[in-house]
């Protein structure tokens, strides 16, 4: 299955380690290895994990108050990677974000 993410994600990722890392050293790296785990499981059983706003679904980080937003498309051949959101900020900030073209 292909991952397709939004231009804004990697962004997000970067921001959140970078946060992480100047906290404590080391943190950083391992907030995008959870990223990385997490992406996984979804990867396994992309259908498995819980819906919210219509065809979107989220995964928690297990260590992490983050989760990835994604969508299933095109008949199932692409993982759409919508956001890495923080879980107790701006929950829904990424409903705007359209799917890939």
């Amino acid at each position: 299955m292909r991952v397709i993410r939004h231009p804004e994600v990697p962004q997000e990722l970067e921001a959140a380690a970078f946060w992480y890392e100047e906290r404590q050293s080391g943190l950083g790296g391992d907030f995008l290895l959870e990223y990385q785990a997490t992406l996984r499981r979804i990867l396994d059983e992309p259908e498995r994990w819980r819906k919210i706003r219509g065809d979107n679904r989220k995964l928690n980080f297990h260590r992490f108050p983050y989760a990835i937003v994604y969508s299933v498309e095109a008949e199932g051949d692409a993982l759409y990677v919508k956001a890495v959101m923080h879980l107790h900020r701006r929950p829904f900030y990424w409903l705007h974000r359209p799917p890939p073209a």
